[in-house]
């Protein structure tokens, strides 16, 4: 039995579902391209993906499931942390370090700094139905996987002062990702988001 994004043998542990990001003008390069390939976004309601993202994962029980529930806690962090720093022109970039590092932190700076040169924030929400597919607690540090789709039509650039949208061409509304997860200490962070322009969902 699946429950909000983990694999579960009845009884056993699940957890809550997470959120994504929007990406357009695939394949180009720049700092004004990338800004427009660039959309991130939080939290809303679950999307039923069309093909499976992550079917094949594992159950996942005791204390592996215990953690698949903390990292998509984990994971809806990244997502309110990246919603509300892109969602305003000047944002608080201390819950993003404390929620991400390596790729995962430096992508999300860069964005704010595009959408800071441009005086734009972004409005509205995606929606997206993420699972986990692996936790690795033997590694060193421990780590998990998460498969994710995600659907930006409700997440949009806008003008920072007046909040009228001004989307770019040909923008990617729908995806996959695959989002990696290291434990420091006792906290899970968010160390790399690639999305998967090649699959759908």
């Amino acid at each position: 039995m699946r429950q909000h994004g983990i694999v579960v043998r009845p009884g056993r542990v699940g957890a809550g579902g997470a959120l994504l990001l929007l990406l357009a003008a695939c394949g180009q390069s720049g700092s004004a391209d990338r800004l427009s390939d660039v959309s991130a976004a939080p939290t809303a309601p679950a999307v039923t993906a069309t093909a499976t993202v992550g079917a094949s994962a594992k159950p996942m029980t005791g204390l592996e499931g215990a953690n698949a529930t903390v990292v998509l806690a984990a994971y809806r962090t990244w997502w309110d942390t990246r919603t509300a720093a892109f969602g305003q022109p000047e944002a608080d970039v201390l819950p993003l370090r404390l929620s991400s590092s390596g790729q995962a932190l430096s992508d999300t700076m860069v964005t704010l700094t595009e959408l800071s040169e441009a005086k734009k924030v972004m409005v509205g929400a995606p929606r997206n139905a993420p699972l986990v597919t692996a936790v690795d607690l033997e590694a060193k540090p421990p780590t998990a996987t998460v498969e994710d789709c995600i659907d930006v039509t409700d997440w949009h650039q806008a003008d920072a002062r007046t909040r009228a949208t001004a989307e770019p061409k040909n923008r990617l509304t729908r995806y996959t990702a695959k989002v990696t997860l290291r434990k420091t200490e006792s906290r899970w962070q968010i160390v790399e988001f690639i999305r998967e322009v090649g699959r759908t969902c």
